[in-house]
């Protein structure tokens, strides 16, 4: 038996890439997992690809109130997982201001709606864990926003471990991962660009949604990890 048997999981953004990684894995751990996200096909299909218990539910992490609603449905919570993100990887000046608040709903101000109603359901001895990013360390041309957002969200992290305690809070970063994205690139686009990037990191690789997971389920079984930022980027910050 392992530390997430019969544990409930709610993850935000778990109907793809490194969201449903991490619910793949802890379901096969034997975990109660929920995904939840805003297009209802992508979640019947990840459902569908998910062996172990799962649930699904409709969720926009950027409406407050859907957040509220959806957590006192669910009721008392082991661990929740925040993966949803709604960016675009334009120059600055380029970007409308709709995708620039869609960025900061999406990955900093959902959380805050999340960690501000999670405290009522979340078990003393759980966590909850946010997804950032390693723009936020090297930051490339078309990246500001995205740079922006995942700083907030490392720095919201660490303040809430303090606030929320003993609620364990934490925030995982990884590097450049191989997950939809990427998907505005064409293949041969796409393979080109990680093919640059993965000669300039140390691992020699590209990041994959299960490398993430791993990191994940070790973050949220860890009972002494607390307002930390776990970086899982193949060795981007030393390149």
């Amino acid at each position: 038996m392992t530390q997430l048997q019969n544990q409930k999981i709610l993850i935000i953004g778990g109907s793809s890439g490194i969201g449903l990684a991490i619910a793949k894995l802890a379901a096969a751990e034997g975990a109660d997992v929920v995904i939840a996200g805003r297009q209802l096909e992508r979640l019947k299909n990840a459902k569908m690809q998910i062996k172990g218990r799962v649930d699904t539910f409709s969720l926009d992490i950027c409406n407050e109130q859907e957040v509220e609603k959806v957590l006192n449905q669910l009721g008392t919570l082991n661990h929740i997982v925040t993966a949803a993100a709604n960016i675009n990887f334009e120059p600055l000046n380029a970007l409308s201001k709709v995708s620039i608040e869609a960025a900061i709903a999406s990955k900093l101000l959902g959380p805050i709606f999340v960690a501000r109603h999670a405290s009522n359901y979340i078990n003393p001895q759980g966590s909850l864990l946010f997804i950032s990013g390693v723009a936020a360390y090297k930051p490339a041309p078309g990246m500001s926003v995205v740079a922006a957002v995942n700083a907030g969200l490392e720095g919201l992290g660490k303040a809430l471990a303090v606030e929320l305690a003993p609620i364990r809070v934490n925030v995982l970063s990884p590097g450049v991962t191989d997950t939809p994205i990427w998907n505005f690139l064409s293949e041969k686009e796409r393979e080109t660009t990680f093919s640059k990037i993965a000669e300039s990191l140390p691992v020699r690789k590209i990041g994959t949604p299960d490398d993430i997971a791993q990191a994940a389920l070790m973050i949220l079984q860890n009972s002494f990890t607390t307002g930390t930022v776990h970086h899982v980027d193949g060795g981007a910050r030393l390149a």
